[in-house]
């Protein structure tokens, strides 16, 4: 027997990348710090690398289960912020979409403007926007350093 009721095509939504961005390479003398965390049980490290003019342009974040998926999504997070920033992706959109998240592992930490994180993408982002973002920019997107 035929089957006659067959489900609509569905319409999938395109995106395009607008072309006329160019990347914008990071110089081969980079700026930039490196802050070692802990956050419920997971060490870590956050490098950071910046453009002449202080503009964030690289980001890195390894914890010390290497091998492990945690380890696996942290490259592959960094790889995508970094890009991102190098085509003129803003750090606050990054800010807004990461700071808040909630899942394991999640804990105090071992920074004194940041008390307590509730995902390692939650600490980075505010790491991340309190040394490279103005305060009223942070007030904006409700990040505020415990120190303050």
């Amino acid at each position: 027997m035929a089957r006659t009721d067959v489900a609509p095509a569905r319409s999938r939504r395109i995106i395009r990348m607008d072309q006329s961005v160019a990347r914008q390479h990071p110089p081969r003398r980079r700026r930039g710090y490196t802050v070692r965390f802990d956050i419920g049980g997971v060490t870590g490290h956050l490098t950071t690398n910046a453009y002449p003019d202080g503009k964030l342009g690289e980001v890195w974040v390894s914890v010390d289960r290497q091998g492990s998926p945690l380890s696996g999504f942290l490259d592959s997070l960094s790889a995508a912020v970094s890009l991102g920033l190098q085509h003129g992706v803003p750090l606050e959109k990054y800010v807004a979409r990461y700071a808040g998240m909630q899942f394991e592992p999640r804990g105090p930490v071992t920074d004194p403007d940041i008390e307590y994180a509730h995902s390692l993408p939650d600490y980075v982002f505010r790491r991340l926007a309190l040394d490279y973002l103005d305060a009223s920019t942070c007030a904006e997107l409700g990040i505020r350093s415990e120190c303050r």
